[in-house]
């Protein structure tokens, strides 16, 4: 933990307990959802926020349509139930008025609620965010306080030891050399190196 920052999110207090089992430390068996529910709402909070004007879509039955819109309730709604969860108040009316307000909104929503869950690579090559967020350079508490300087422990330091840096290549990931060999009709991403 080079940047002081530790996440305990996955872990359980009985997790690596000598007391809870007379054989020794466990973990205790967890579920690893591919899908959390805050995640739906999230994206459909963003989805509705990017429409402009009215659109039918058809019903996930077939049945008929459904008309959708940028529709301040919709989104409050979704949003409010992450937040309320979470014990800290919905957004104000003029975020939700401002539809580049609730995008930057939603956007450090999602950082703070998929924390550690590994959607914020993708996000950011969806949002073309990665270029300027990856290059950023990382900061983390200061850890060489001594406890007679602890008030001072969360000032943000830059993190030497961790460089930053984002080409245009890395939106997309190197096919590898194995499968290019498979199938000569295939070519390497932009910007990746084929070997001959």
């Amino acid at each position: 933990m080079r940047t002081g920052i530790g996440i305990k999110k996955y872990v359980n207090p009985l997790d690596a307990d000598f007391r809870s089992t007379p054989e020794g430390a466990y973990n205790v068996p967890k579920t690893e959802p591919a899908i959390r529910y805050a995640e739906v709402l999230l994206i459909y909070a963003e989805a509705l926020n990017e429409l402009t004007g009215a659109h039918n879509v058809p019903s996930y039955d077939g049945s008929g349509s459904i008309s959708v819109s940028r529709d301040v309730n919709e989104m409050s709604k979704a949003i409010s139930q992450i937040r309320i969860r979470g014990g800290v108040p919905d957004y104000e009316n003029t975020v939700y008025a401002s539809k580049d307000l609730l995008r930057k909104s939603i956007k450090r929503e999602r950082q703070i609620e998929l924390l550690g869950e590994n959607h914020r690579y993708f996000d950011l090559r969806r949002w073309k965010d990665a270029p300027v967020e990856e290059a950023t350079p990382v900061t983390g508490c200061n850890m060489d306080m001594t406890e007679n300087q602890r008030e001072i422990f969360h000032t943000p330091v830059i993190i030497a030891s961790l460089p930053t840096i984002f080409v245009k290549k890395m939106y997309l990931w190197p096919i590898p050399h194995e499968e290019l060999r498979r199938n000569v009709r295939l070519t390497q991403n932009p910007g990746w190196t084929t070997p001959y």
